[in-house]
């Protein structure tokens, strides 16, 4: 995995699922927090393809 986020979320699983094995609830807030990651990210690449048109 290349991006921060990804990494993050899926640390989080490993440890959660090494702590307290397997679990539904974990992969449902791990889904939760990755589209709360992409969210974000479309709201930079916005950001992004507004400002190329300055430079």
């Amino acid at each position: 995995m290349e991006g921060l986020g990804a990494r993050a979320v899926l640390n989080y699983v490993l440890y959660e699922f090494e702590v307290g094995g397997p679990s539904r609830e974990v992969v449902e807030e791990a889904l939760r927090i990755a589209q709360r990651e992409l969210d974000e990210l479309q709201k930079v690449v916005k950001i992004l393809q507004e400002l190329k048109v300055y430079v």
